[in-house]
């Protein structure tokens, strides 16, 4: 009570301190007042301002002496003009400006006078001295403006009297105000003094109050549902509720008195207990006590153990700190949890067992097809009559569609772990779109559909981009068109709009079909959403095909959308942004196709654990004129590498008994006749799963089942062009010649030296790179390198260390000691350029 006691004087003491300011700011405002209405400012404005009409007096009769003594303009007469204007910005500036303040009648005056002065400078600022017309002129005006300054003076005169007037009201009013104020704050510190014996009175009710809500409270945690226990300092129990006694199984009367130790602690935590009790007292610091709720183990009277929900809190009583426990019993909580947690790791288990289901699936299934294709690009090798040829095309048409079908499973599993990769390339978009049509015009041709491409020319050109998944999302979109188009077309349109680096490309796949009703726009994007018709046909969306391409398409960066009406046609758009790149000068695939058909005979080992596919692929090489020795898995293949040589393995990577990726660490480890061979890796598995493995295996390239008799050629020839290119030495890139020609043999010689020692410096740090890598670094690095390679002409290393820049840019740099030893080869070879080049032209008289 007494300290309540003490706030309210405080709080009365306070608010008399507040009139008491309040009073003295107002008698610090009436005494400010006073001193301006006694202040000498305005009578010095007012003379000022009559003082004006004395000097223009002073000026007119100036004039009239020299013009009647005919002695033309004297300093006299200019001392007299400079004061006459000077006196003018009196009334333009400063207190009399304030004086005169919005008055009209003013403002009409100081306009007035404002034009005097501006013809009476122009007249006394003339470069010709003054004669006895511009005098009389002047005086003229001065005569005119009298009148003006006179009237203006009266006004100044009249309104500071005015002003004057309103002050003294003012001060009158504001001691009648101060007055009021201090018979008010009498009358206030009245109040005050009563709401103070007020205030004693509630004090006392409160206290009453207090005492009835003490109670009250004692009634409430006696009903709570949680266990509290109060205890002492030395951990005596003094209050146990009967929630505590249903829970911990001890009545009030036998627990008070015992401590929590010999109670409810279990025997192996109670010196955890007493020790943080201990500190606590000590210390203050919170680790149970004041640390919010905690779980832990109690035991029961009945010696049971069971988990509880703590929450320890402290008051003070004088010297005395005691400790109130808040104790759930969350025994039925933890066996809900528990079930929950067994719940989800039942879907975990289920979850991955279907992941691993699709990836097994995707397996087996691209096996055969590995077969099927190989043995339809065969046939189409043997002469065929027209029927043969179309079921031919038919079927593999069939195939490859059935393959992204393959692929769009696998893909599933790959966008719900979130591991879906993105391989960015430069490809063509022309050729891209090309492929596309001539993919599906055999299953268009079966239903008399015509299949369109039209391509904006200001699209066309090479892009930079995941040429795989675009052709994965155009697929999806195309083969639907085809197989829910019945009569009409369906038609590929490109087109799109170049920013300053990327571009956003727009591909719409328009059918003639049978179309979507608006409201299900959007369903035919969900996951397992297949619509039908009236007439139990299916009229849109085979459940997953559309649902991944839009995710691919959004993990480009793009989207997939439709706008269709029922009965009259569909458009599926998808639209992405892809980075444009500079036109290959250099026709790659027609050299390729080229060494194709030129390409040396080579041994080839085919390692392989599946005889179908080792059949096709040893029939495929065979009919291309290639020398085929066979493994069955990977410890074979080590066999058979340590007594032949092969030009290229073809090496299958899941195998039993020993698999692609050990067969080939084993080799690139053994220095024997096939460590360096051209290693190709197959796989039935997606490309994402293996990428990094094979290439940190030794790999030289992957391929995905099943591979073509195409690729396979191409793959071939660009093997062989390569080990049958060597530096030549009679005829060196036109840059590098000319380069020598302009700056001499010996500075070029120091710039090659200069570059090749940037290369090895690069290699070098590859091969000491830490993990993660600076991919930003290297890549940087890799584009002034590629820089001074272009500009020697060694345009085998340019692209190389442009491939490397982009990986790197794209956070795709792995495998870096394979980079370091693709580099320095050829680094190698630019050496026996550049020596050659460099050394001709020095000899050259």
């Amino acid at each position: 009570m007494k300290p309540e006691l003490n706030r309210y004087r405080l709080l009365v003491l306070a608010g008399i301190c507040l009139l008491i300011i309040l009073f003295a700011t107002m008698v610090s405002n009436l005494l400010t007042q006073v001193r301006d209405l006694s202040s000498a400012d305005e009578d010095n404005i007012q003379w000022s301002i009559s003082q004006i009409d004395i000097e223009f007096a002073n000026l007119d009769a100036v004039l009239t002496e020299q013009i009647a003594a005919q002695t033309g303009f004297s300093d006299q007469l200019q001392l007299r003009a400079d004061i006459a204007l000077s006196r003018l910005n009196v009334v333009n500036s400063g207190r009399a400006r304030e004086i005169y303040g919005d008055s009209s009648e003013a403002a009409e005056l100081i306009e007035k006078i404002e034009v005097f002065g501006d013809d009476a400078v122009a007249i006394l600022d003339s470069s010709e001295p003054l004669d006895e017309t511009d005098l009389l002129e002047l005086k003229r005006l001065v005569r005119d403006v009298r009148p003006v300054v006179r009237e203006l003076a009266l006004l100044g005169v009249r309104i500071v009297a005015e002003r004057s007037e309103d002050r003294r009201a003012e001060l009158a009013g504001q001691l009648s105000r101060t007055g009021g104020i201090a018979i008010g704050l009498l009358i206030l510190m009245a109040l005050l003094l009563l709401f103070m014996d007020r205030l004693l009175q509630r004090s006392v009710r409160r206290d009453a109050a207090l005492s009835a809500s003490s109670k009250q409270l004692a009634s409430t945690v006696a009903a709570s549902l949680d266990a509290i226990v109060t205890s002492d300092s030395s951990g005596r129990i003094i209050e146990f509720n009967a929630s505590a006694e249903r829970v911990f199984g001890w009545t009030r009367n036998e627990i008070v008195g015992l401590t929590m130790e010999d109670t409810f602690i279990p025997q192996r935590m109670r010196d955890a207990h007493h020790n943080g009790m201990k500190r606590y007292l000590e210390t203050g610091a919170p680790r149970v006590v004041d640390a919010g709720r905690v779980e832990l183990a109690a035991l029961r009277k009945s010696g049971e153990e069971f988990p509880v929900e703590l929450n320890v809190t402290t008051t003070h009583d004088g010297d005395d700190t005691k400790f109130i426990a808040y104790i759930r019993d969350i025994s039925e909580r933890k066996i809900n949890e528990q079930k929950l947690i067994d719940a989800r790791d039942r879907a975990e288990r289920t979850d991955k067992a279907k992941s691993q289901f699709m990836t097994v699936m995707s397996h087996e299934m691209r096996t055969p097809l590995n077969g099927i294709l190989g043995v339809l690009d065969l046939l189409k090798t043997t002469p065929l009559n027209d029927q043969q040829a179309r079921y031919t095309r038919i079927a593999t048409s069939s195939s490859e569609v059935l393959l992204e079908h393959v692929n769009e499973a696998l893909d599933i599993t790959r966008i719900e772990t979130g591991n879906l990769q993105l391989n960015s390339e430069v490809f063509d978009l022309t050729e891209l779109m090309q492929a596309l049509v001539e993919l599906f015009e055999p299953l268009a041709n079966e239903k008399n559909l015509a299949v369109k491409l039209n391509i904006n020319p200001a699209m066309q050109g090479p892009y930079h981009g995941d040429s795989g998944r675009i052709h994965q999302v155009l697929t999806n979109l195309i083969g639907n068109a085809i197989k829910f188009t019945e009569d009409g077309e369906v038609t590929l349109h490109v087109s799109g709009i170049h920013g300053t680096e990327t571009s956003s490309l727009r591909f719409e796949v328009i059918d003639t079909g049978i179309g979507i009703p608006a409201e299900q726009h959007e369903q035919v994007f969900e996951d397992f959403i297949a619509l039908a018709n009236s007439e139990g046909r299916q009229a849109r969306g085979d459940g997953l095909g559309l649902s991944i391409s839009r995710r691919i398409a959004r993990a480009m960066g793009g989207d997939v959308s439709v706008k269709s009406v029922e009965g009259a046609g569909s458009v599926f758009i998808l639209t992405l942004p892809l980075r444009r790149t500079e036109p290959e000068t250099r026709d790659d695939s027609d050299n390729l196709a080229q060494n194709a058909k030129q390409a040396p005979t080579c041994n080839i080992l085919i390692v392989e654990d599946n005889s179908i596919n080792r059949s096709v692929l040893c029939d495929m090489l065979t009919s291309m004129g290639h020398t085929v020795r066979e493994a069955v898995n990977g410890e074979d293949c080590l066999q058979k590498a340590k007594n032949e040589a092969f030009d290229i393995i073809l090496m299958d990577i899941s195998m039993p008994v020993m698999d692609g990726i050990e067969a080939t660490e084993r080799l690139r480890r053994s220095n024997g006749i096939n460590a360096r061979t051209h290693i190709v890796g197959l796989t039935a598995h997606g490309r994402e799963e293996y990428r990094e493995r094979s290439v940190a295996a030794g790999m030289d390239r992957f391929h995905t089942k099943p591979i073509r008799l195409e690729a396979l050629q191409n793959i071939v020839a660009e093997v062989t062009s390569k080990h049958l290119s060597k530096p030549d030495t009679a005829h060196f890139p036109e840059a590098l010649s000319e380069m020598i020609d302009l700056l001499g043999s010996a500075k070029v010689a120091n710039i090659a030296e200069k570059f090749l020692s940037e290369i090895a410096e690069f290699t070098a740090d590859l091969r000491v790179a830490s993990d993660p890598l600076d991919t930003l670094a290297f890549a940087e690095a890799a584009h002034r390198v590629k820089g001074a390679a272009s500009l020697l002409g060694q345009i085998e290393l340019h692209d190389a260390f442009e491939k490397l820049e982009l990986d790197a840019r794209d956070g795709n740099l792995t495998a870096t000691q394979i980079w370091a030893e693709t580099l320095e080869a050829e680094a190698a070879k630019s050496k026996s350029v550049l020596d050659g080049a460099i050394n001709r032209h020095a000899n050259t008289p």
